[in-house]
């Protein structure tokens, strides 16, 4: 079931902001294509639950969101438990990405489709060992 975040909203507004300053029309920050099917969704780079324990704010923002694909989001938290350095390695390359608080470099598109790769393949791998 797709949950759809509501117009006006805080986390509505971050999320158009982010979109028009990467101009991220086609792709979300993980290579993937945005389909009707594989909707934006917003990437906490530190986790709200992090946040929350350190007593910072969970609210989402500009500086602290990337924006994925659903799939791409359910991705990055499998590869979270199955490579924890190529987790960090993902929310490292957004961090890059939102410092330069502007359209995503032919250079920085160059590091996603490699990491994107190295997903593909891990995440493969285990799909495979899972069906055995």
């Amino acid at each position: 079931m797709r949950r759809t975040i509501e117009k006006n909203t805080e986390i509505y507004e971050i999320m158009k902001k982010i979109y028009y300053d990467r101009k991220t029309k086609l792709y979300d920050w993980m290579g993937n294509l945005i389909t009707e099917d594989n909707h934006r969704t917003y990437h906490h780079i530190v986790k709200a639950e992090e946040q929350r324990e350190n007593h910072e704010s969970d609210i989402p923002t500009l500086e602290n969101g990337a924006l994925l694909g659903k799939r791409s989001h359910e991705q990055l938290h499998r590869i979270e438990h199955l490579d924890k350095e190529l987790y960090i390695a993902w929310n490292n390359l957004f961090r890059e990405i939102n410092d330069t608080r502007d359209v995503i470099t032919d250079e920085l598109w160059e590091k996603v489709f490699e990491l994107k790769d190295l997903t593909e393949r891990i995440d493969k791998k285990h799909s495979k060992k899972l069906k055995l």
